[in-house]
């Protein structure tokens, strides 16, 4: 993390163990509301999608506040209610509560990943914006790695045990991050001579935000990419076991995950090295060729375990083009004044990812298999498409600024 100011190597790091936290507990929260509550799968599909939903939506709130209001105490109670959320969680009695208590985990995990972003693009200049992303992005999946084997190791003795120590782990990030801010001065801001502009009320900021069309194309592209890369352990494992069956599933899913992490902690930040606002548009359509490419692959993987991993990291070389490039694609057109709102918006794209359960599971009962992948590829090209349209308009709109400002 050379050549960053200290406190983004902080807040990097505050993200790395917050994403160990997450780890720990979520990707088991299925089995302890089975069977702590008794509930059928399809009730634990309802809480989860429910919170998830709420969450994602109030995330667009999240992001006026991040304007609104001083980033670093935002990031501070996000966290805090981040801990306390897990806390809470061995004591909730029954449903509602537990829909309520995740729905508060996830906005408050959305809210801090927007201000992180926010932070970025106030005290980094565009060349290094990306590249503290994709190391972001980095830790999050080392992160979610070491997380899910911590969480294995503590849910042995205890099935409460890793909600009281994800909730412990956010509150020493807390603690820690409080006093390395307090003694820690800001970095200066990436562009100090820019004319300070007020910060809009949320009636405005909305009026702003919805009749901005580059925006409009560039979250609707992302959600159609989130459709694609969002959930994709979900659909495969539905796909393989329409197509095989659970036990095969179950070796697919453990290699390509495998697969997946390595190639994303490996590359993903050497890949960010050369992505730049002038190039974005073409990185773009190479991240989306390779979504393309390692979805015929899984199309025609078959009962090969080598084919599959062959196609999940051509899948994603795709991903970690993409992702980072999509936050790009923001960074150009949001004001500085309005940052956190925009990114706000574009976290509504991955309802694209919630979605995807849901038209997998329907294409998958009402067509042949293979007619899911052609769904996806098709996904990933109208991404590609709403993007170009976004960037052509952007593009569009810089040229005439200048044009008028002569006039």
């Amino acid at each position: 993390m050379k050549g960053f100011p200290p406190l983004i190597n902080t807040l990097l790091a505050s993200s790395l163990i917050l994403t160990i936290g997450r780890g720990v507990t979520l990707p088991f929260i299925t089995i302890y509301l089975t069977e702590h509550f008794h509930l059928l799968p399809k009730s634990v599909g309802v809480i989860l999608g429910i919170s998830l939903t709420i969450g994602i939506i109030s995330s667009f709130y999240g992001g006026y506040l991040v304007d609104r209001f001083n980033k670093n105490h935002l990031i501070l109670l996000a966290i805090l209610l981040f801990s306390l959320s897990f806390f809470a969680i061995p004591w909730v009695p029954g449903s509602g509560g537990i829909i309520a208590v995740l729905a508060i985990l996830h906005t408050a995990y959305a809210v801090l990943g927007i201000a992180i972003k926010a932070c970025f693009a106030h005290w980094l200049p565009v060349t290094k914006r990306i590249k503290a992303f994709s190391m972001n992005y980095t830790l999050v999946n080392v992160g979610w790695a070491v997380g899910s084997s911590l969480g294995v190791m503590v849910a042995g003795y205890s099935p409460l045990l890793p909600f009281y120590l994800s909730g412990a782990l956010a509150l020493f990030t807390v603690v820690a991050l409080s006093l390395r801010m307090r003694h820690q001065p800001p970095p200066p801001l990436a562009e100090p001579h820019a004319t300070p502009v007020a910060a809009p009320n949320f009636r405005q900021t909305l009026s702003i935000l919805r009749s901005d069309r580059r925006l409009i194309y560039f979250t609707i592209g992302s959600a159609l990419g989130a459709v694609v890369f969002g959930q994709f352990t979900g659909y495969l494992s539905q796909y393989l076991i329409t197509t095989a069956n659970a036990e095969f599933a179950y070796q697919v899913i453990g290699v390509v995950m495998i697969v997946n992490a390595c190639i994303v902690i490996a590359l993903q930040y050497l890949f960010s090295k050369g992505m730049r606002q002038d190039n974005m548009l073409r990185w773009l359509a190479l991240g989306t060729l390779f979504f393309v490419l390692g979805l015929i692959g899984f199309l025609l993987a078959g009962q090969s375990l080598w084919l599959w991993a062959v196609a999940m990291a051509i899948f994603t070389l795709g991903e970690i083009i993409v992702i980072p490039v999509e936050y790009l694609f923001i960074d150009f057109i949001a004001p500085a004044h309005l940052k956190g709102s925009y990114y706000g918006v574009q976290s509504l794209s991955n309802l694209g990812g919630a979605i995807n359960p849901i038209m997998c599971g329907f294409l998958l009962s009402y067509t042949p298999p293979p007619v899911m992948f052609l769904v996806l590829i098709a996904a990933a090209l109208f991404s590609l498409l709403f993007f170009f349209l976004g960037h052509r308009l952007a593009e569009q709109q810089r040229t005439l600024i200048p044009l008028n400002n002569l006039e």
